[in-house]
């Protein structure tokens, strides 16, 4: 099996949900330990870089970006602290990213100074801007409005799309088939983004995702999405993953950040 690459881990200092004690030098650490994993891309949440948790878990600022713009002074200054940091252990397979959510005017969770440190921006849909209006939107009503979001996540200038089906995937009365799966892979492929492959979280559709990137030639990122200790450089469901589609890792375009 050739070596992986971690596109999407967290650390606890800037994503809220994740364990104590799980640091750039964690990391830094296991890949050195690794006998399969050549480096790992540190992707902390924008909502917690910029805000505190109580506001970050409102999610009041996707409807209201001017509480991010509020907020960005004191997020940039956090930013470029943790960039710093990730920066110094390049030479240990570290790389720089963050994970952004796309607010209600189309700007990302992220101020575009720092655009050029960061060898990955990955944009995921977490809470859709329109649900704050209704809850109770119809499934075939939901399913329009998250793909709405997900076309104008996809052209924002992000690089990979997160874990693009956990969202939806699990809201009630909605099926996701895999006409769904192919609407997203030739998005990507028309963005020329690549679709990660999420193991913190995992959902019915992998398999076609992973199919139908292979036969349209989109790049796809393996990402553990680490919160948890036991999730670091974790890459058993991908390939199981692998197994179940009755493929291979080598006939994959196996994305990963440039000079990484």
């Amino acid at each position: 099996m050739p070596r992986f690459f971690d596109c999407h881990v967290h650390t606890c200092d800037l994503s809220y949900c994740c364990d104590d004690g799980i640091t750039v030098s964690t990391y830094a650490e296991a890949v050195r330990r690794s006998d399969e994993v050549d480096g790992v891309a540190i992707t902390n949440h924008g909502f917690a870089i910029y805000f505190p948790p109580d506001l970050a878990w409102s999610w009041r600022y996707m409807a209201r970006p001017e509480i991010w713009d509020e907020h960005r002074e004191w997020g940039n200054r956090r930013l470029a602290a943790h960039l710093a940091e990730v920066e110094e252990a390049r030479d240990q397979g570290l790389c720089t990213g963050i994970e952004v959510e796309l607010m209600c005017d189309g700007r990302l969770t992220l101020d575009d100074r720092f655009r050029d440190r960061l060898s990955v921006v990955i944009g995921s849909v977490h809470v859709l801007p329109e649900q704050f209006g209704d809850q109770e939107l119809p499934p075939e009503a939901l399913l329009e409005a998250w793909w709405q979001h997900t076309a104008q996540l996809a052209a924002a200038g992000i690089d990979l799309l997160g874990h693009p089906f956990r969202w939806i995937a699990g809201r009630k009365g909605v099926h996701l088939d895999d006409e769904w799966v192919r609407r997203v892979v030739l998005l990507a492929k028309q963005q020329g983004i690549g679709l990660e492959i999420n193991s913190h979280q995992v959902v019915d559709n992998d398999v076609a995702l992973l199919r139908l990137c292979v036969e349209q030639g989109v790049p796809l990122a393996f990402g553990t999405d680490a919160h948890r200790r036991e999730e670091i450089l974790d890459f058993s469901y991908h390939k199981a993953l692998l197994t179940r589609a009755g493929m291979t890792v080598d006939e994959l375009t196996l994305w990963r950040p440039s000079g990484c």
